[in-house]
């Protein structure tokens, strides 16, 4: 009967550790999408342009996409 506690013990840490690097990989994946934002803003200001919001958080949203896909399938 211990073992079987333990395991069910060692099961929830797993299954709270899944959860914590979930809501870690979240907060990073915002964090990187507001540094694309303000990349893309900056660029784009360096270039002469002042484009819509609604460009600037497509873009930026299509470059945070892809960066992330990249790093998951490099591993």
């Amino acid at each position: 009967m211990a073992s079987t506690a333990k395991r069910a013990l060692t099961g929830f840490a797993a299954l709270g550790f899944t959860v914590l690097a979930a809501v870690i990989f979240i907060l990073m994946s915002v964090l990187f999408f507001f540094l694309t934002v303000w990349i893309v803003k900056v660029g784009a200001g360096f270039a002469g342009y002042t484009p819509d919001g609604n460009w600037v958080v497509l873009s930026a949203g299509i470059m945070s996409a892809a960066g992330i896909l990249a790093a998951a399938i490099n591993q």
